[in-house]
């Protein structure tokens, strides 16, 4: 115990009180069969006219935070101050998550704890909320990031060079060409992929069968209300002849068990982000591993010169490099939701040719 856990247990002993009063009712909590979770999720959001991308955050949060509180070994109702801090600390150092995107997943637990608060049936008195305490005492500020280190294009190209398995040359090649990220990669599928080759329709079929595809032959489709792709909207982006080699190639040759998605592992699955991050490293480390000045090279790093390549080196309007990274048109101010963004709308036509004639070749 602490000096600080010791003196909030003093407190609360002189004054007949308890530091986690919601112990008490844990074991009830596990004994019925009712979901106080579902209870909220059928209660409040269906009162609500809420975007069904809204919905699914609520049930993914929920999740994530049920996971977490089985590995504390309590019911997800009754949380002790300690438990959100640790619940803080993992979003933080295992997941890497932006403070925004913590405080974000906290406003939507704390809204069902708040519902628990107010419904009679509850046992969630006014007098004690963990998430006051926990942001009151917590900080959320983000750590200083490093750079990433500047790779010259001739040693990117010769690192490419040298990678000779086809399935991580697909996803680094993925990630450079489109600024993909690790879990878009991962959720690809084929219907959403248009290659124009005879011998690649004919053993995949439904290559390129998507609506979004229709007129505009070799491309690719990323959705944004797929889970774990983060984008703001959805967005067509091309595939240059280089790209359309690779895929192609990996395509005829890729296990073929039926499953939808574009890359899979050796046995066929769906493949994870840690398989993606652990791609990037077999090829750019020991090299691009983190320094005291710089950031590890991984599955980001693509993303990162995507968008610096476009805007930075070729100087192509900021909207049209927001089209092809996903972002919402109105995402540089959250407050500023009448500003000229909102007004100003792209298309896949706006980026195509300048996409074609100027993307740099890796091989």
């Amino acid at each position: 115990m602490t000096d600080q856990d010791h003196s909030r247990e003093e407190i609360a002993a002189a004054f007949g009180r308890s530091t986690d009063p919601l112990a008490q009712y844990a074991s009830t909590f596990e004994t019925i069969s009712t979901d106080p979770f579902e209870v909220f999720l059928e209660d409040a959001l269906t009162s609500k006219d809420i975007a069904p991308r809204t919905e699914r955050g609520y049930h993914r949060v929920i999740k994530q935070w049920k996971t977490h509180m089985e590995t504390e070994g309590r019911h997800p109702a009754c949380p002790a101050i300690d438990h959100l801090r640790r619940f803080i600390h993992h979003e933080q150092t295992e997941k890497g998550n932006h403070p925004d995107t913590i405080s974000e997943k906290l406003r939507k637990l704390e809204e069902v704890y708040r519902f628990w608060q107010s419904a009679p049936s509850f046992p969630h008195t006014q007098e004690y909320n963990p998430f006051t305490v926990v942001k009151q005492t917590v900080s959320m500020d983000a750590p200083e990031q490093k750079k990433l280190p500047n790779i010259p294009f001739t040693e990117l190209r010769d690192i490419i060079s040298r990678i000779d398995r086809l399935r991580d040359l697909v996803i680094i090649c993925l990630q450079l060409k489109l600024g993909l990220r690790a879990s878009e990669v991962c959720n690809l599928v084929l219907g959403e992929l248009d290659v124009s080759d005879d011998d690649l329709q004919s053993h995949h079929p439904e290559i390129g069968d998507h609506w979004m595809l229709d007129g505009r032959p070799n491309a690719v489709y990323i959705p944004h209300d797929r889970y774990g792709n983060k984008s703001g909207r959805p967005r067509v982006l091309p595939l240059d002849e280089e790209l359309e080699d690779i895929l192609t190639r990996y395509l005829l040759v890729r296990p073929d068990t039926g499953v939808p998605w574009v890359i899979v592992s050796q046995k066929g699955h769906k493949l994870t982000k840690q398989f993606v991050t652990e791609t990037w490293r077999r090829w750019f480390h020991p090299e691009y591993a983190e320094t005291e000045h710089h950031r590890s090279v991984l599955s980001h790093y693509g993303r990162h010169r995507f968008t610096t390549y476009w805007r930075v080196q070729q100087d192509l309007p900021r909207p049209l490099v927001k089209y092809m990274r996903g972002d919402r048109p109105d995402s540089e101010s959250v407050t500023d939701r009448a500003g000229i963004d909102e007004y100003i709308h792209t298309y896949y036509e706006d980026i195509e040719p300048v996409y074609r004639r100027e993307i740099y070749r890796l091989l």
